[in-house]
């Protein structure tokens, strides 16, 4: 019975210059493809929660633009089937909200901005003193 079960083992170095390797999958015994860039799948995920935080509570105007923009990433994410599919959806979903928030509140000022001034005015009035 011979004992070399370790002989292509014995003169191997590792080399410390090389990047490491992707582990081999059991299954199909091939080495997993990497995803690729993901940057403008976050960039959408991104913008399309900075437009729905933007389009409720502090500015209608930038959660709208965001919104679009985050539409408009997503979207391209999604028809030219890139990394971050995932992603492109939660950013095309957040910027249609944060888009559609961002009309609302455009409207709200458009129709009933000067009422919202003068309650401002008053609101201001009450709680300083001022003369």
């Amino acid at each position: 019975m011979d004992n070399n079960y370790n002989n292509d083992q014995q003169n191997v170095t590792p080399d410390y210059n090389q990047a490491p390797q992707a582990p081999v999958d059991p299954y199909n015994g091939s080495a997993p493809t990497p995803d690729g860039p993901k940057g403008k799948a976050i960039a959408s995920m991104v913008c399309g929660i900075c437009a729905v935080v933007l389009g409720c509570c502090l500015s209608a105007w930038l959660g709208l633009i965001l919104g679009v923009i985050a539409i408009a990433l997503g979207a391209l994410v999604m028809k030219n089937n890139e990394a971050g599919r995932g992603m492109a959806i939660a950013g095309l979903v957040c910027g249609i909200v944060g888009a559609v928030l961002g009309i609302a509140g455009v409207i709200i000022t458009l129709i009933f901005g000067e009422a919202i001034k003068d309650v401002l005015k008053e609101i201001n009035g009450a709680l300083f003193i001022i003369k």
